[in-house]
């Protein structure tokens, strides 16, 4: 296997992973080895970011390559970095090998440019990683983009880069045909210094800024900021600059961190993330994974490794006020019925009964299968939610979705179902998910009368029902306590394509309900905002008629916030 050492690395290396990292440059501390040897001196080329020669070029930045052409990725060849004295920083292997020599079946999602990532490479503070498949070749137009691993370039450094010739067929630098890069002038960047604030950063893809990516800024942010640094306590931002941002994210052990967007439909954090490609919800973990899992559940579609990051876009763990503000975050993987297709936006990891808070102002949450996993303590506000499929589930504390639309989309892979909205594994004791006023809608697409408000995720204890207090400090999925099914709708617009009875009973869910618990509705309005009939809801297992008004407030929802102190976000 390939993909996390600057050489390439087998199973064995892959799982030896201090032979990979030397701190937070993310280089090997010896030289390029006999395999490769170093290249002899070459011609300076043009078209190509940092431009040859640049001296403030971003730590986290993309290499870049335009052709006078479309170019053609062969799937053969490496691309190197090296430090300007010679040490090997970074390889990018374009082949097919990773999947092969890891021992995988499978080949449904294609072999080549795939590589591992080791995410949050480098931060100091960090015991455990993120570790994901990711693909490092993109091309667009005549624009071929390279993404490093991750944080493998240091500050104020300086690099040449080198490409196999065999790597891409296309126009290039003059010549008809791409001749590769060589040597240790052909091209050489040298990178800018560190930020000077620490509470304060920028991201753009293109403008003035202190990073270049999201996760440039998320390594650093969890570098002078972690719960166990010095800044902690300080509130820090995050400004992301209008822009598409095609990256996994990760951040761990960080409280007090806003991310903040230009625009809400300019700015757009995204990634092609689902369970085949990286199986199971994801965790740090202190190296990869290596266990397999068949990506295609009953269609037995062959065997990947299950390296343990996940398939969400970003993953959360530990910290506290955690904010996502005016922006969009988007799962671009489309369903496939042959596959498994879970793809969170964002899995928030973070479970502590006087922390772990997580607010979402004016965004755009979009996938299909599992939008939004959250566990903790969760306040969306004025955002839209889109998907198809529990596309809004986890195993809170407390979530209250207010003045949201929350949309089901055409699912391809099932044509006749709306799905469900929620899958509720919450916290027993406690309110779980709450929305208050807003909205739900559905693409046209989507057949009347399909979608259903939740399903039940529960876990049947003795007696049949979710009995047992929750142990406080829990939140993960291993603890049964979390899996009570409560879910409560306040004051929402419903439009056609919710179903006559509402609740969907199979798996019969583990709560009746009561004015405390359980699958509830109170003054419940159809599209056009006037009251909507009951007749035909399901009264066994759901009610209508529960007295919610212990939790139409946000402060309501969150009042067992820290026992008596309680939460009351703002805007």
């Amino acid at each position: 296997m390939k993909g996390l050492c600057a050489t390439g690395a087998s199973v064995a290396l892959l799982l030896a992973l201090s032979a990979c990292d030397s701190g937070g440059s993310g280089s090997v501390s010896t030289p390029a080895p006999s395999a490769t040897p170093t290249p002899s001196p070459g011609a300076a080329v043009s078209g190509v970011l940092p431009a040859n020669g640049e001296t403030a070029a971003y730590k986290d930045t993309l290499l870049k390559l335009t052709f006078a052409s479309a170019p053609v990725a062969t799937g053969s060849g490496k691309i190197r970095v090296y430090k300007s004295d010679g040490t090997l920083v970074d390889t990018i292997d374009t082949s097919a090998d990773v999947v092969a020599a890891g021992g995988e079946t499978q080949v449904a999602l294609g072999n080549g440019n795939t590589e591992i990532d080791k995410i949050g490479n480098g931060v100091p503070s960090l015991t455990q990683w993120r570790f994901t498949y990711y693909r490092p070749i993109r091309i667009a137009g005549n624009t071929v983009s390279i993404k490093l691993h991750d944080n493998v370039l240091a500050y104020d450094t300086s690099y040449y880069v080198t490409i196999d010739k065999s790597t891409f067929n296309g126009e290039f630098n003059g010549s008809s045909t791409f001749q590769g890069i060589s040597g240790t002038t052909a091209w050489t960047f040298k990178t800018k210094s560190a930020p000077t604030s620490t509470t304060a950063v920028t991201v753009d893809d293109d403008g003035a800024a202190d990073f270049r990516s999201v996760q440039g800024a998320l390594n650093y942010m969890m570098t002078v900021g972690c719960t166990s640094c010095a800044g902690s306590a300080a509130a820090k931002t995050i400004t992301i600059k209008n822009g598409t941002y095609d990256e996994q994210l990760f951040l761990r052990n960080t409280s007090n961190l806003t991310l903040v967007g230009e625009s809400r439909a300019g700015t757009v954090v995204t990634s092609s993330n689902w369970d085949a490609f990286n199986p199971g919800v994801g965790g740090s973990r202190t190296a990869p994974n290596t266990t397999f899992t068949n990506i295609g559940g009953a269609s037995a579609l062959g065997n990947r490794l299950s390296l343990g990051g996940g398939r969400a876009v970003m993953l959360i763990e530990g910290g506290d006020q955690i904010k996502v503000t005016n922006f969009t975050m988007r799962n671009t993987h489309v369903k496939d019925a042959t596959q498994n297709s879970q793809a969170e936006v964002i899995y928030f990891n973070s479970a502590n009964i006087n922390g772990s808070r997580f607010v979402g102002t004016d965004m755009n949450f979009l996938s299909t299968q599992d939008t939004l996993q959250m566990k903790g303590w969760v306040w969306i506000y004025n955002s839209l939610i889109a998907g198809d499929v529990d596309f809004i589930w986890g195993y809170p504390y407390a979530m209250a979705i207010e003045n949201s639309e929350l949309r089901t989309v055409y699912d391809p892979s099932a044509p006749t179902s709306g799905g469900y909205i929620f899958q509720a594994r919450s916290a027993k004791g406690y309110p779980g998910f709450v929305v208050l006023g807003g909205s739900l809608t559905s693409e046209s697409t989507v057949p009347s009368g399909s979608t259903y408000l939740a399903r039940s995720g529960g876990v049947y204890q003795a007696g049949g029902y979710c009995q047992t207090m929750l142990v406080l400090g829990g939140g993960s999925a291993s603890n049964a306590t979390q899996y009570c099914d409560n879910v409560s709708f306040i004051g929402v617009r419903m439009g056609g394509h919710v179903a006559t009875a509402g609740w969907w009973i199979t798996p019969i869910p583990n709560l009746l309900p009561s004015n405390a618990e359980g699958w509830r509705e109170s003054g419940s309005l159809n599209a056009a905002g006037t009251a909507l009939s009951m007749t035909g809801r399901n009264t066994t297992y759901g009610s209508s008629t529960a007295d919610l008004s212990a939790l139409n407030t946000r402060a309501k929802v969150f009042a067992q916030w820290n026992g008596t102190v309680g939460w009351n976000p703002a805007p």
